[in-house]
């Protein structure tokens, strides 16, 4: 698909740079500010089964389309000229792999520029202020790691982002390490599902590794898990306790010294502890609408206004460090993790000890984040209406005060503001829907817009210093309440996935 795309521009006389081999998703959203072209498309499963490939399609500032490029390109897909090929592309591609005796891209691909382009992104990781060295760790102290690019193209970047960041090797899982479409040993290599790590784990424990960074098979998203030598458990971090490490060291390490004000985005179905975060140390948080194209639309829009975007993140294990680019990008935030953990190990604490401190000076953040199946749109759009409760939103669920409630679907409400307009963008076809209680819990509610799934993500904040167990305790009682109050799970058909 790659190849065929680049035949299609070049049919119309539109310049196509071809990168060469496997090339991390990064580095093509990098590659589009850094050689300054039109657009930029990405074939790749991501980290979705091997039957789901995909197109992912950057505008020319290096972040994801969004309206109203998104519309228009899928009107033009369907207008009739465009429902057959201009060219017998097949044909063509034959005749370069005939003329190059095969290879990865036929002659097809510019492996200069790919290198010249992948030496550009880590010069800007160096130029970015991440880079801050792990002096002063012994051998004895110093974390050791396994990595896994779950069988797709991590490795050499990895391999490159440890050498960028000063940091000495990483144990490769070796299962897993090189490219296989046909994801043998992990079906659906996504580092969040459950078991995603299983294997990468057993070996980091085998060979007496601390910490397995993985990251997808497009090397976009991070995964971290840490091995506690006292009790032998694993911790699986969620991507918000990893957008928390993450918020805090760059804050503490570039933020605080910084001549520029300081600025960190999440999605909003992510957790708040950015939010008290930044009222609390002085740096600006924004929240914006689900998905990377909206959280790096927004870090480049604060960028123009003077900010320096330190984090971008999502729950879904997506990072963005230091402006590199509008994008997640789990080369550069393993980089950043490791030293972080170089740091942490040196003083005799842990990745995990550390989040807990974290917790103390913030708050604890638990959250219940899930989805029911549901087949039926009409069923989701009849969960909605019942939540609006025509137009007179509920002030209590169950015996919880509701402090507000935030509407995106259209024309859109949120009570809070003074004029009952919401801030962020609304949508008629993917409304979202946010009740924010009194006791501090935030319940949000969307639909999937790619799997048949009712998705909920609930949050509650405890106060700084009370105990974790407390305040989990708590949110699963709460959690119980919203769900049947508010979606009625049996009432409308809603099927748990322990039930699939």
């Amino acid at each position: 698909f790659a190849m065929y795309t680049k035949l299609v521009f070049e049919s119309k006389g539109i310049t196509c740079t071809l990168l060469d081999g496997y090339v991390a998703t990064p580095i093509l959203a990098f590659a589009v500010g850094n050689i300054n072209t039109s657009i930029g498309i990405m074939v790749t499963a991501s980290h979705n089964p091997k039957q789901d490939d995909g197109y992912k399609v950057y505008w020319k500032d290096g972040c994801q389309i969004r309206p109203p490029v998104d519309a228009e390109i899928a009107s033009a897909i369907i207008e009739k000229e465009n429902l057959v090929p201009w060219v017998d592309y097949g044909e063509q591609l034959r005749t370069f792999e005939k003329a190059n005796c095969g290879g990865d891209c036929y002659g097809l691909s510019d492996p200069e520029q790919t290198r010249l382009i992948e030496d550009a992104y880590y010069q800007a990781i160096r130029d970015s202020g991440l880079v801050v060295g792990i002096d002063g760790t012994s051998d004895s102290q110093s974390p050791s790691f396994a990595y896994t690019a779950m069988h797709g193209v991590g490795l050499p970047y990895a391999k490159r982002s440890f050498s960028t960041f000063g940091l000495p090797p990483f144990l490769p899982v070796p299962s897993q390490q090189h490219p296989d479409a046909n994801f043998t040993t992990v079906p659906f290599p996504n580092p969040e599902e459950k078991g995603a790590l299983d294997e990468a784990m057993a070996f980091a424990k085998e060979h007496g590794c601390d910490i397995v960074l993985a990251n997808d098979p497009d090397a976009d998203r991070l995964g971290v898990a840490e091995f506690n030598k006292v009790d032998g458990k694993w911790t699986v971090f969620t991507g918000d306790q990893i957008g928390s490490l993450l918020g805090h060291w760059l804050w503490e390490t570039i933020g605080k010294n910084s001549e520029q004000p300081v600025a960190m985005c999440a999605s909003t179905v992510s957790s708040k502890i950015l939010s008290a975060m930044g009222q609390t140390e002085g740096f600006l948080f924004e929240e914006t609408l689900t998905g990377f194209k909206w959280i790096g639309s927004r870090a480049l829009s604060l960028q123009t206004e003077g900010y320096r975007v330190l984090l971008g993140y999502e729950e879904a294990i997506g990072f963005s460090c230091g402006g590199i680019i509008p994008d997640k990008d789990g080369i550069s935030a393993l980089g950043v993790i490791a030293t972080m953990a170089h740091s942490f190990y040196a003083k005799g604490t842990t990745l995990t000890s550390h989040l807990q401190e974290i917790y103390l000076l913030y708050g604890e953040f638990c959250s219940d984040n899930g989805y029911f199946r549901c087949d039926d749109p009409a069923i989701v759009k009849k969960i909605m209406e019942q939540m609006r409760n025509g137009g007179k939103y509920f002030d209590q669920v169950g015996t919880y005060e509701v402090d507000s409630v935030r509407d995106l679907g259209s024309p859109g409400y949120d009570s809070q503001a003074a004029d009952k307009k919401p801030t962020l963008p609304t949508s008629s076809s993917s409304p979202m829907i946010t009740f924010r209680f009194k006791n501090g819990c935030v319940a949000q509610f969307r639909a999937s817009g790619t799997e048949p799934k009712f998705k909920y993500y609930i949050e509650l904040r405890g106060q700084p210093g009370e105990n974790r167990e407390e305040v989990s305790k708590r949110l699963d009682t709460m959690v119980k309440v919203i769900l049947e109050e508010l979606l009625h799970p049996s009432e409308n058909g809603l099927i748990t996935p322990s039930s699939l």
